[in-house]
């Protein structure tokens, strides 16, 4: 194959490679799991100037569905916060204590439990997969895949049409050969979408399920206890009346 053509392929390749990559990103950033790729995009503005998230904070995964944010100094809490908010405005973002109870085992040996106890950590919840976040998720992956589907199309025609000029006097079937060579590439990049598709919509409708099943557990719990109440009632009353007679 001729460096001129052997190049054209290469440079398609990482332009449909950068593609998939970045719909997957985008995907990860309609938040399901909890994922630390979609932090990457998250800059904490200090005096400092801006700073990225793993600079100023250890990151840990307590739940699938939570990210534990320990500051690398208390100052920082603050920033920290502002800055998640401003990307990913759907958490649920709290300040929690240092306590045994409910941080994310990173102390070190050097702290003490009293100085544990008086510092916060950031606790990042991600949205309960109801069924209008679920349609406006199917919805989004939709898109995202379709519009990177478009831009996968118009590299293979942009660059069949280079490798096109570039063979000026061709050999038998050279043309036809390196056309099928980015053809065949350009089907992998698809099937690799594919599958950031299912996975991803795979991941919305398992927590859309896990959401309905938690309410009918609510649900039920609510029946059961309204039913005892209502004996706890019924016996009263009938105690009550036996104490009349």
């Amino acid at each position: 194959m001729r460096k001129a053509v052997f190049d054209l392929l290469n440079e398609a390749q990482k332009k449909m490679s950068g593609f998939a990559v970045y719909m997957n990103y985008q995907f990860i950033h309609f938040s399901v799991q909890a994922e630390p790729a979609a932090l990457l995009s998250v800059e904490v503005e200090l005096n400092s100037g801006r700073m990225n998230l793993e600079d100023v904070a250890d990151i840990m995964l307590p739940k699938d569905t939570q990210f534990g944010i320990i500051p690398k100094s208390q100052s920082y809490l603050f920033p920290i916060c502002k800055a998640i908010g401003m990307v990913h405005p759907e958490y649920k973002i709290e300040q929690k204590s240092m306590d045994e109870e409910e941080y994310p085992s990173s102390n070190t040996d050097d702290q003490s439990t009293d100085e544990m106890d008086n510092e916060k950590y950031i606790l990042c919840t991600m949205p309960e997969v109801t069924k209008e976040r679920r349609d406006a998720g199917m919805d989004y992956v939709k898109t995202i895949y379709g519009e990177t589907l478009t831009k996968l199309d118009t590299v293979n025609t942009v660059y069949g049409a280079k490798i096109g000029k570039a063979l000026t006097q061709p050999k038998d079937n050279e043309i036809e050969e390196a056309k099928e060579k980015l053809k065949s590439m350009h089907d992998e990049h698809l099937e690799i979408c594919k599958s950031y598709r299912e996975e991803k919509e795979n991941q919305i409708e398992e927590a859309y399920q896990d959401y309905l099943r938690r309410q009918e557990e609510k649900v039920s719990a609510e029946q059961e206890k309204e039913a005892a109440h209502s004996e706890t009632a019924g016996k009263r009353f009938n105690m009550d009346a036996f104490s009349g007679d």
